[in-house]
């Protein structure tokens, strides 16, 4: 980001507050106060110096702040059940979906899973009505844009998501609401999974909470089994043998958004409603095997388990494992043992294919695997959300309060594997098919829409994230058909006009977890993401890119600027060295990180900084080197001497930077510039209210943390 990239937001008889010196030329931004008494932060972009992070509540070069429905335009309102009430903590009381214990008892779907279908049917409903009223006229402006697409030879992507953004193409009635009971305590919902129809938005209300059904047979989808590690001696466990809490594909204009909020209960004691179904225990027996489940019987005790346990024993006294007890299991132990274990966990959100997603000021919590995970979208809106796992909540299990995993110890932030929280990502083909609407059987009478694939038009602002894993990773992870060989993930390609830039990560705060990232996924390339104004506290990283031989891919044009980060484990971690998956069968693919500009970044605290590009002939594998070539202007930290910095095969240019980067011919470290000592930390960022306490009941940070 340059200075001609900001605008100049300013009103007359607002002052500015830049204080400036001689070391003015280091920095880029600034702020400008509003004409507004009752808040003295409240501030825009300019041109000066420095920005003070963690305050900027208007942007010009995001698109509109998404829009609650009204009262108008709302299918349908479903009342929680007065039977589940939510509390204060977050969770609900365990009685209030009590499941009889012990090995091969049934739970009783209308206990533990009481909404899934009312819920499914008013978003059938809704999408039915919705599809009746607009479905033609998307189809007829999807074709109408292929038809000059053809014409002009270009990439076929059917009408853009700014088009089909327009009043003719929203139906009148779009959203099913989730409320409190209006005559008692009801602030609770228990729900399976749930299909999202096109044009339709799943509104969660203020004081509401949506909560997974522990049961897992709502999550199987068809000739798969879930809630295991392994499914077989020698395949691993994996998020596709769940179905989604809520999932679709085929969207224009969806949406889940509202004041109130997800949990998918990772914590809680895992149920079946289904006898025979196999679950592994805490001391890692197993209920039955897969193959006598698929024909209807019961295993002998001592058969091998077949899900990633040991035995089967129905005199077990153990209680049931959680999602994160199997995700423990796999990643930490089995993968470690075998090198394929991992989980087959259900995912918060999953999408697939659409034009105009948005997620919008909805509380996520506690995900048995990733949160929210879209695909292949055109406008994609995450705005305001509040994402923290594990939260207060994941000590209210069903066997009380502070149940540990099945090792003994407590949930925190390094033993909830793969929540990463907010993971868009390109997609493997494009698609031309009526948009799904109801629970997945019907398909619209409107006519067929493109969706070709790619990963653009994302803006994800103003965020509070909190997690396990990955904080905000793009995933540039399959190439459209359409295009292949070129990125499916370009902040560049059919940028709408109401934004600057195509893919923007801004005004975010974030705290536990792994920062905001790319990959490891980025086979078909990540290129042209513009990433400012976010405070990380306490991460486990800040800003990282990370590949390795069985992913490869390009990663350039990334421009990283008004970055403030404190007691972060690893500030900057750029590698092509990510794991030890297995290479592919075609043989290695390499990864090339370039054009990687940081400027304006404060650290505070001491950490880490890797710096690395892949070496010549790396792993013994005959290839050129492609060093990481990476611009840092104005990074500087607080402490410098605390700072330990790692870097190879490498071209750095520095400017107005305090880090111990050093040239060395030996490890293959280019340094153009040099570093210094004699920056001025206060004149690069100001971070004086960047750190702010979670705003959340069930936060772990600052005073709301009971």
């Amino acid at each position: 980001m340059t200075r001609q990239d900001l605008k100049v937001v300013g009103t007359t008889g607002c002052s500015r507050i830049c204080p400036r010196g001689l070391v003015c030329f280091l920095a880029c931004l600034c702020v400008v106060t509003a004409c507004d008494s009752n808040d003295a932060h409240r501030v825009s972009y300019s041109q000066d110096i420095p920005l003070r992070v963690g305050t900027i509540v208007h942007d010009d070069n995001l698109p509109p702040e998404p829009t609650m429905p009204t009262d108008a335009q709302v299918c349908a309102v479903l009342q929680a059940s007065n039977s589940l009430v939510t509390r204060p903590d977050g969770a609900l009381a365990p009685e209030a979906d009590k499941s009889p214990a012990g090995v091969a008892v049934a739970a009783d779907p209308a206990v533990v899973n009481p909404d899934q279908a009312r819920i499914q049917a008013a978003l059938d409903a809704c999408g039915k009505s919705v599809d009746e009223e607009v479905g033609a006229a998307i189809a007829a402006a999807d074709a109408e844009a292929m038809a000059g697409q053809k014409a002009s030879g270009v990439t076929l992507s059917g009408a853009s998501a700014q088009e089909l953004a327009k009043p003719q193409y929203r139906a009148s009635k779009f959203a099913v609401r989730l409320v409190t009971n209006s005559s008692g305590p009801g602030s609770a919902f228990i729900s399976g999974p749930l299909i999202l129809p096109s044009g339709v938005t799943l509104w969660i209300d203020r004081g509401v909470t949506l909560f997974a059904t522990r049961d897992v047979i709502p999550y199987l989808p068809s000739g798969k089994y879930c809630a295991n590690t392994a499914v077989g001696p020698s395949t691993a466990g994996s998020s596709s043998n769940c179905n989604p809490l809520i999932g679709g594909k085929y969207l224009v204009n969806s949406a889940v958004m509202g004041e109130g909020s997800i949990d998918s209960r990772a914590y809680a004691e895992i149920v079946t409603s289904d006898a025979l179904y196999p679950l592994m225990k805490v001391d890692l027996t197993c209920s039955n095997t897969y193959a006598a489940y698929k024909n209807g019987q019961k295993a002998t005790d001592g058969t091998p388990c077949d899900n990633g346990g040991t035995i089967v024993d129905s005199q077990s006294s153990a209680r049931n494992m959680t999602w994160w007890d199997l995700a423990w299991l796999g990643n930490m132990v089995e993968n470690g043992r075998t090198g394929y274990g991992s989980q087959s966990n259900f995912r918060m959100m999953v999408f697939d294919w659409a034009k105009n997603l948005t997620l919008y000021h909805i509380t996520m919590n506690n995900s048995a695997n990733f949160h929210f995970v879209p695909g292949g979208v055109d406008g994609l809106t995450v705005w305001g959300i509040k994402l923290q796992t594990p939260s207060n909540a994941a000590y209210a299990n069903p066997a009380g309060n502070y149940n540990p995993l099945y090792t003994g110890a407590l949930f925190d932030e390094d033993n909830v594997k793969n929540t990463d929280a907010i993971d868009p990502s390109s997609e493997s083909s494009w698609m031309q098919t009526p948009p799904i609407i109801g629970s997945g059987n019907a398909s619209s009478t409107g006519g067929a829409v493109m969706f070709d694939g790619y990963l653009k038009n994302v803006t994800v602002a103003y965020n509070y994230v909190s997690t396990g894993d990955d904080d905000i990773v793009l995933k540039g992870s399959k190439n459209p058909a359409a295009d292949s060989g070129t990125p499916g993930i370009d902040g560049n390609r059919d940028v709408a006009s109401n934004r600057k830039w195509g893919i923007i990560i801004a005004h975010n705060h974030i705290y536990w977890g792994h920062g905001i990232s790319i990959g490891s996924e980025t086979n078909a390339g990540v290129t042209n993401v513009h990433v400012y104004d976010n405070s990380f506290n306490g991460s486990e990283e800040a800003i990282r890119i990370k590949s390795d031989y069985a992913r490869g891919g390009e990663v350039s044009k990334i421009y990283y600027s008004a970055l403030c980060a404190r007691d972060i484990l690893n500030s900057l971690l750029f590698t092509p060295y990510y794991s030890t998956k297995a290479v592919p069968t075609g043989g290695p693919l390499f990864p090339n990180f370039h054009d990687i500009y940081l400027s304006d970044m404060y650290i505070e605290g001491g950490s880490n900084v890797r710096l690395e590009g892949l070496a010549q002939n790396s792993g013994g594998y005959t290839v050129p080197a492609h060093p990481l070539v990476m611009s840092l202007k104005n990074v500087v930290a607080a402490q410098p001497d605390d700072v330990k910095v790692t870097s190879s095969t490498a071209d750095l240019t520095l400017s107005g930077v305090n880090l111990p980067i050093f040239p060395s011919s030996e490890a293959g470290v280019v340094v153009n510039g040099f570093a210094t000592r004699a920056v001025d930390p206060s004149l690069i960022v100001d971070c004086s209210e960047a750190y702010v306490d979670f705003p959340s009941a069930t936060s772990p940070f600052g005073s709301t943390w009971p």
